[in-house]
């Protein structure tokens, strides 16, 4: 019988289709259920409110115990949104055994106060962060630690003491980028670098609308990140697949953050015949030595991949033509059910472009553009009732 795994997130689709290229079964728990991300599961769960964007702690401790019962689970891998929820990665009430970086490890790069001094004792550059209000605010970003997707992120207004989790970052200038790394606690190797689409979108200036990778990069950016990642690794013990968020100004990098866990730009490097990375990631979490060489051939072989989410222009409940001709294109993703409420501004599905390496990003971006107005030009849902508003995607 082939194992069977659980990966979790708010949505899990690049995490559940990664499980089952490495041959596994799979268990979904993340706020959607999509079509895709339910044709590669064996089994879904929702565990939070697709609405509100929030994960549900309660939902995933009992979805978890309910897959600790399937015979031969391996285990369960947390994806995004598990920033905000820590505690899960070593709650004694769940029984099924986390596969990634512990919680430990999560802090040492998520707490600001910690993980900016680390970067600062390690002589790794990083843009000015303080956690008091600056007297000025112009030039200032007020950020959430422990959120994700770039909607945590705002232009400080006015001179103020971060509150809960918050904290105050200068603005920097350049190219948004990040490195996709995998890490055994003390060593760590780059698979690829990836440039991130920023948008602005709903009111919030900084929101993650999609990446493309692996992009080729100057030798003197690959050795400035390789020397951070492994410092990084070496003093928080990370390990399995983990992101590192940085901007580029043409001649230095500025670290911003540490996503411990597989980030979404791993699905650039998956594609039919590929190994799968999440099968990587287990093998190293559970011991595994790395091997540098093989890893620097996944990027080396991976093609020039886009991705781009399409945010819904208008409230909709989807129907199945919509369902069946977003499937039909093929570089269509994250595709909701039949009979789902998609409220305006709310992620619709997101698409993908493959393109050969050093074709130039613009050339990307424009294909991921047209496509996009593909999906939003299919006038195949339905404005719905106010009964039918209460729906969640």
């Amino acid at each position: 019988m082939s194992p069977t795994v659980v990966v979790a997130a708010l949505s899990a689709r690049m995490l559940a289709e990664s499980a089952r290229r490495a041959g596994w079964r799979v268990i979904v728990l993340d706020l959607f259920g999509d079509t895709d991300t339910r044709r590669a599961s064996g089994a879904w769960h929702s565990i939070g409110d697709p609405a509100s964007f929030s994960i549900d702690p309660r939902r995933v401790r009992d979805a978890l115990d309910a897959a600790s019962r399937t015979p031969n689970v391996m285990g369960w891998i947390a994806g995004s949104g598990f920033e905000a929820h820590r505690d899960l990665l070593d709650d004694s009430r769940i029984a099924l055994a986390p596969i990634g970086n512990t919680r430990a490890a999560h802090e040492a790069v998520r707490d600001p106060a910690r993980f900016f001094s680390l970067l600062s004792d390690a002589g790794i550059a990083h843009p000015e962060t303080r956690l008091d209000a600056p007297a000025d605010a112009e030039g200032w970003l007020e950020k959430d630690a422990y959120g994700t997707g770039g909607m945590h992120i705002r232009h400080a207004v006015r001179a103020e003491a971060a509150q809960d989790r918050r904290y105050f970052q200068r603005y920097q200038p350049g190219r948004s980028m990040s490195a996709l790394f995998i890490a055994d606690t003390r060593n760590a190797a780059i698979i690829g670098f990836n440039e991130q689409l920023i948008v602005s979108h709903g009111g919030h200036p900084f929101v993650y609308g999609g990446a493309s990778g692996p992009i080729d990069v100057p030798a003197s950016l690959r050795e400035q990140i390789a020397c951070a990642v492994s410092s990084i690794v070496a003093r928080t013990g990370l390990k399995g697949l983990n992101s590192l968020d940085f901007i580029f100004d043409g001649e230095r990098c500025f670290v911003l953050e540490v996503n411990a866990r597989p980030s979404a730009t791993m699905s650039l490097y998956e594609h039919d015949g590929s190994r799968s990375l999440l099968a990587l990631h287990t093998r190293v979490c559970a011991g595994a030595p790395l091997d540098a060489d093989a890893l620097n051939a996944i990027a080396d072989k991976a093609p020039l991949c886009g991705e781009q989410i399409v945010f819904a222009d208008r409230d909709r409940k989807v129907s199945p033509e919509f369902v069946q001709r977003a499937l039909n294109l093929g570089w269509c993703h994250d595709i909701p059910v039949t009979g789902s409420f998609v409220a305006a501004g709310a992620p619709l599905c997101s698409v993908s472009a493959i393109c050969a390496r050093g074709t130039p990003m613009a050339t990307v971006r424009a294909e991921l553009a047209a496509r996009a107005a593909t999906v939003a030009s299919i006038d195949i849902t339905r404005k719905p009732s106010h009964a039918e508003l209460i729906v969640p995607r």
